[in-house]
């Protein structure tokens, strides 16, 4: 069985990366699950790469924040 795993809304609803799979014919759910977890095959541009690797360290230092926080 294929282990579905959630998603940050806030990187799924990015104006670059809804861009970015429009570019690709993906949704943006279907492009973050190929850049953080490999799950399917996407030719991305070296700079589509940064600008994903930018967001999702901006997510992932957020969530860190909001935990620390609690």
């Amino acid at each position: 069985m294929k282990q579905t795993t959630e998603l940050p809304e806030e990187l799924c609803a990015d104006e670059a990366v809804c861009f970015i799979a429009y570019r690709h014919h993906v949704t943006p759910q279907q492009l973050l699950r190929y850049f953080l977890y490999g799950e399917m095959s996407i030719p991305l541009e070296d700079n589509e790469i940064e600008i994903l690797k930018g967001l999702s360290e901006l997510i992932e230092n957020n969530r860190i924040i909001n935990i620390k926080r609690q």
